[in-house]
Parts: structure tokens; C-alpha cells; sequence
């Protein structure tokens, strides 16, 4: 029996009472529509490409490979791929 799980599929990979985890993947110029997780906090893990991401429409990121961003669920996130790429998000409950 194993014990691991391996998800390679785009959507949502996992979830859990505490939380959930979700796979994105764009194309360059896609873009994620402005939308907020007020029950979470927010890991957003780039593990290829490049993603411009937007918080509460004046912060900017740019989140590559070996890099993540962290924030608060209560904010407005929207995001644009300005190269082809997949993301993970992880929403912990709070």
C-alpha cells in the first residue's frame, strides 16, 4: 500500500478539513480573474514560467521558480502568466 500520492493533473489536486491545494497552469498572457479566499491564508508557489500577480490592485509580484508568495485570503488576488507556467496554490483554512 502506499503511503504517497503523486498529482500531475491541473485544478483542485486536495482537499482537507484544513486545507486545500490547487494546480493552475497558463499560457503566457492568461490570466487569473480578481477573486479573494476570506476562510485562508495563501501560498502561491510558481514551479514554472512566470507570473505577475496582483494584490488588492496596487501591489505587484513577480513569481518565478524557487520563489512563493504568501498572503493574507482577505485580499484581492488577480494574476496574469507572462510565460507559459503552472502554479500551486495552497489555501490554508484559518
Amino acid at each position: 500500500m502506499s503511503v504517497g500520492i503523486i498529482f500531475e493533473e491541473a485544478g483542485l489536486l486536495k482537499k482537507h478539513d484544513r486545507f486545500k491545494l490547487v494546480k493552475k497552469v497558463g499560457k503566457q498572457g492568461d490570466v487569473i480573474p480578481k477573486h479573494n479566499h476570506p476562510e485562508a491564508l495563501v501560498v502561491f508557489t510558481c514551479v514554472k514560467g512566470e507570473v505577475k500577480v496582483f494584490l488588492n490592485d496596487e501591489e505587484i509580484h513577480i513569481v518565478e521558480p524557487g520563489k512563493l508568495l504568501h498572503f493574507d485570503g482577505d485580499n484581492y488576488i488577480n494574476a496574469e502568466f507572462l510565460k507559459d507556467g503552472e502554479v500551486f496554490v495552497t489555501l490554508i483554512n484559518k
